[in-house]
């Protein structure tokens, strides 16, 4: 199988007194010469300090004076927290203060009854906001983890500031509740609460986790309970598949719209959590939210946002809100250079269209680009390209289709450790040896990542070059079986070396190439320039908000390799000879296309075992990154 001889330079996660409130400023990263491409492997480039982000999981977030107010689920880093309290002045270092509850409220242990099948330390998934002279807690818990034997509470205080006379939290108890009721089509699950105003002044609870999605009633603006005058109970979001996994909703009123932001997939599986942030807008607050294409959020609709890259595994759970003209979106992650610790993300949303987008966070991450790049996978001697069959979840057959430029058919690679995870861009799954048939034969289908599990790997595939640019792709399990094209299906068989156990890999869109040596380096146009009528150095330079370090990959016909265009200049990746006497091999340069011939501008591509990717000509070769801008 494909190993790199480069090692990755992993940044160590800040622990100890670095948790503690306070005690890192943010600090910009230091800026380095570019390296030049082909030279020898320097060492890891320095990253000064980041401020590791505060423990956090189901942020909501407000202000009150000077300061910014949050308020968690259960501290992972404090046993027996019923809603944990932070504060802050510039959204990066926080303080701890004393939690909402010393002990469980009274009430929730008799209502939830003989369903508490486990000690209740902690409660879940708050939400403030400020109505009626007062601020409005909500907070929620099941009786054992995914059961939706749930309730929702409340809590008030008239001010936040704990060194107020007026500061104490009252417990007002019980808001809404859930229980089993199988058959029942509007069967729920009352956790996750989101408190919005609309713009008539009433205000509405939405909440919901599984189950038939997320659900909203309005509520009496005068106690924070639960409205009789209307009494309905609105769909908002449901995925149509099960097991529905939709939950943390959260709503924004803006312009003319009110925008649903929600978290598709599952959290609390540490670095394997697989979370995303999705959003829909209505002109009414009871919708029908829909999508960006005009797909209802009823009918499985939901523009993606967000999701996991870098060292932000299962971003989600978000909360909205507005400081001096800016909104912005409070998410969890899970740390996955810390064991999987939840970590907090504040990221700015702007505009475009009448449609948000989330910015980097504020606290940005320690590593260049978005996360490994999508990539087609096309078969040797065909037209057709791999994709999920249907655009579908669990179960999805792949196969291969003709190219539509569906993210259906969008794929991303990552290292797993014992294998890479290859990864559907529309479904969020990933293939797998389907049921775990490993035998001649055997389907190759979807389904979501498991890897917390002790063993998956049904769903782990290593890479071996075939060459001219083609690679085979083998299942990790007993005898590696290879992918093996039979007509339109994909499936599993002993590897031949065949033209049907072939692929080769296309980058979508524009990428970076990054270093495998440094997090934050990535390849460029050496100063941003068109070379004249010569050549323009490439080099490793930190990461900035610049085409110039971006690139697009464009087959050449008839063949597994690739020119390699800067967005910014249009000059290819190009190898230059030396030929003076010196035994230095080839540089590798931009070019104009017209100016140098295309078996110097032509790369193939193929994917290590170790998450990086070989950029190859006849005359050198390249470790790199695949990442998204």
């Amino acid at each position: 199988m494909i190993k790199s001889a480069l090692t990755r330079a992993w940044v160590p996660a800040l622990a100890g007194a670095a948790l503690a409130a306070g005690t890192l400023a943010a600090v910009p990263a230091v800026a380095a010469p570019p390296v030049p491409v082909g030279s020898a492997a320097p060492a890891p480039t320095a990253v000064a300090p980041r401020p590791a982000d505060t423990i956090a999981h189901d942020p909501t977030i407000v202000k009150e004076g000077d300061w910014y107010y949050m308020v968690i689920t259960g501290d992972a880093g404090r046993a027996d927290t019923y809603l944990p309290v932070k504060r802050s002045r510039d959204l990066v270092n926080w303080t701890e203060l004393d939690p909402v509850f010393s002990t469980l409220p009274s009430w929730v242990l008799p209502i939830l009854g003989s369903a508490v099948n486990r000690p209740i330390t902690d409660l879940w998934a708050p939400d403030l906001s400020y109505s009626h002279g007062e601020w409005r807690l909500y907070y929620a818990v099941s009786a054992a983890f995914g059961q939706n034997h749930s309730v929702i509470g409340l809590a008030t205080t008239k001010t936040l500031d704990p060194s107020s006379p007026d500061f104490g939290w009252t417990d007002r108890g019980l808001v809404l509740q859930s229980k089993p009721a199988p058959g029942d089509p509007q069967e729920h699950n009352a956790i996750d609460p989101d408190v919005v105003t609309d713009a008539e002044g009433r205000t509405w609870l939405t909440w919901g986790s599984f189950w038939t999605g997320l659900k909203m009633r309005r509520l009496d603006a005068a106690t924070g309970m639960l409205s009789t005058e209307d009494t309905t109970t609105y769909d908002l979001v449901n995925r149509q598949f099960p097991p529905n996994a939709v939950e943390g909703p959260s709503i924004l009123r803006h312009g003319d719209y009110y925008y649903l932001f929600a978290s598709f997939d599952f959290c609390c599986r540490g670095v394997d959590s697989d979370y995303r942030v999705i959003v829909g807008r209505s002109k009414e607050i009871t919708g029908p939210y829909v999508d960006r294409e005009g797909v209802s959020l009823l009918a499985g609709g939901g523009t993606e946002l967000l999701r996991g890259y870098n060292e932000f595994a299962g971003t989600g759970h978000g909360d909205t809100f507005t400081d001096g003209g800016t909104t912005y979106f409070a998410n969890h992650y899970y740390d996955t250079t810390d064991g999987g610790t939840p970590r907090l993300n504040v990221r700015p949303i702007t505009w475009e269209d009448g449609w948000p987008s989330l910015g980097d966070p504020i606290n940005p991450s320690r590593s260049a680009g978005h996360g490994s790049a999508y990539v087609q996978i096309l078969p040797r001697g065909g037209s057709t390209v791999v994709e999920n069959d249907g655009c579908g979840f669990e179960g999805a057959n792949i196969d291969l289709a003709a190219d539509s430029g569906s993210t259906c058919q969008q794929w991303q690679v990552d290292d797993r450790g014992e294998g890479s995870r290859i990864l559907n861009r529309y479904s969020n799954k990933v293939a797998e040896v389907a049921a775990c048939d490993n035998v001649d034969g055997g389907n190759v289908a979807q389904w979501g990542w498991v890897g917390f599990l002790p063993n998956n790997d049904c769903q782990r595939w290593d890479f071996e070059t075939a060459g001219e640019g083609w690679t085979s792709i083998h299942s990790v399990l007993p005898g590696e079986r290879a992918w093996t094209v039979d007509g339109a299906n994909v499936e599993i068989s002993t590897p031949a070396g065949t033209a049907a156990q072939q692929f080769r890999f296309q980058p979508v869109g524009d990428v970076l190439l990054g270093s495998t040596t440094d997090l934050q380096g990535v390849l460029a146009a050496a100063g941003c320039t068109d070379g004249g009528k010569g050549h323009t150095k490439v080099g490793f330079e930190q990461s900035a908000d610049r085409n110039c370090q971006e690139w697009r990959f464009d087959v050449v016909p008839g063949t597994a390799t690739y020119t390699v265009t800067n967005t910014a200049n249009g000059l290819q990746l190009s190898t230059k000879a030396h030929n003076r006497g010196h035994d230095r091999g080839a540089e590798i340069v931009l070019a104009k296309p017209q100016k140098v011939a295309l078996a110097a501008r032509s790369w193939t591509l193929t994917p290590t075992d170790e998450g990086t990717w070989t950029l190859g000509n006849g005359s050198t070769t390249q470790e790199v990154r695949l990442l998204l801008p």
